[in-house]
């Protein structure tokens, strides 16, 4: 099953966020569907496993915060 590596970066506090919720989805017509919530551990790092690939658009704590290409890594501040 592929995986991919979300790291969350809180601006505010000049520090990677621990306990964050991420999840991916995908809505393309092949590939749809969310990813299981993931939390991040303490160096602010979720690894998501899923069985779609391609563009996901990535939501952490429930708000869309961007969008990469899976499997692979992204870091997204907030």
């Amino acid at each position: 099953m592929p995986t991919s590596i979300v790291k969350v970066y809180n601006s505010n506090y000049g520090r990677y966020e621990p306990r964050a919720r991420v999840v991916l989805e995908w809505k393309g017509i092949v590939n749809l569907g969310q990813s299981s919530p993931v939390q991040t551990d303490g160096n602010g790092q979720a690894v998501v496993s899923h069985s779609s690939t391609g563009t996901a658009t990535v939501y952490i704590n429930g708000k869309e915060m961007g969008t990469m290409r899976t499997p692979g890594e992204t870091t997204i501040t907030i």
